[in-house]
């Protein structure tokens, strides 16, 4: 009864909540965003379009050439396009015209509790996945390190802020980066002059709908199978690490032939299990030399024209 009526009131709250919309702005060049300096600034962007739009950040990652963002309300366009705004006229006043976010997002609504999760799974992930050095919990350009973080609230009470409220109209110019009079909204806290996430993303509710820090971590790792409908549902390529690659097709292959041993694959079942990984998981060729056992010669003639670079390296 009581797995009953946390399922129950999670699903109430999920409704009651919404609407929630996943925004993705599509990659343009290599490197949008160069240097600390610069992905500190998209996140106050971030945290200013959000504002304006009165819609509320829940989930984001600031990657090196686009942003992922999971958004409640129903402002998801008015908040990309200021957003996009503030990021291209930097960009202009800099001259990097080619380094311009697209106009027009991607924008996903989330219309149940079970993507909502795969969602942000999805936004937490998107670095880790293709750097073995990065941690969905800690990593400094996304707003994994706010959930499920004992030490938060203890930090929030003794760490020393200045509110957006306190801050000279020449301190705002500064820190936005902009000289058009661009005002900050009240409430932002900027902690040795950035800005402190947890004042703009409502990472509270996020908790209340995973319930508890073994389903946030459970989201992350334990359905990676998940991960590829999301990427689907953005139009973006999907690519696991060799460690859950390896998982995958350890399932695949007890599944679809009962072998629970991968070295045990005959060579029609290895290219069988090469063709799943790469027409569902975008397993580059490399990958697909180390999971299946196959040759690289072998890979190459299956797949000749769709090799990619091997990410895992």
């Amino acid at each position: 009864m009581k797995n009953y009526n946390y399922s129950f009131e999670t699903e109430r709250l999920f409704k009651e909540s919404g609407p929630f919309f996943h925004v993705c702005s599509k990659p343009v060049a290599d490197v949008i965003f160069h240097g600390d300096t610069e992905k500190n600034l998209a996140v106050l962007y971030l945290a200013i379009a959000a504002r304006e739009a009165k819609t509320v950040v829940l989930s984001y990652y600031i990657m090196s050439n686009h942003v992922h963002v999971l958004l409640k309300g129903y402002g998801p366009k008015d908040f990309y396009e200021r957003f996009c705004s503030l990021v291209n006229n930097y960009m202009r006043r800099h001259g990097r015209k080619d380094s311009l976010l697209p106009t027009e997002p991607t924008i996903v609504p989330v219309n149940t509790l079970a993507q909502f999760k795969e969602e942000v799974a999805y936004i937490l992930r998107n670095r880790f996945v293709v750097d073995s050095g990065e941690n969905p919990f800690t990593s400094v350009w996304s707003s994994g390190f706010l959930y499920f973080n004992p030490r938060l609230e203890e930090l929030l009470t003794t760490v020393p802020y200045v509110s957006s409220e306190q801050l000279s109209k020449r301190k705002v110019m500064q820190l936005t980066c902009t000289t058009d009079g661009t005002l900050l909204p009240p409430g932002l806290h900027f902690i040795n002059g950035s800005l402190a996430p947890s004042c703009f993303v409502d990472y509270k509710l996020v908790e209340k709908l995973f319930v508890n820090a073994r389903q946030f971590v459970f989201s992350m790792f334990k359905n990676v199978e998940s991960q590829a409908e999301a990427a689907q549902r953005l139009g973006e390529e999907f690519f696991l690490p060799d460690e859950e690659a390896y998982k995958v097709a350890w399932k695949y292959s007890k599944t679809t032939w009962a072998i629970d041993d991968l070295k045990k694959l005959g060579p029609i079942q290895k290219r069988e299990l090469a063709k799943h990984l790469k027409l569902t998981y975008s397993a580059s060729n490399g990958q697909l030399v180390r999971i299946t056992g196959l040759s690289e010669s072998e890979v190459n003639a299956l797949f000749p024209l769709s090799a990619k670079p091997d990410r895992q390296k």
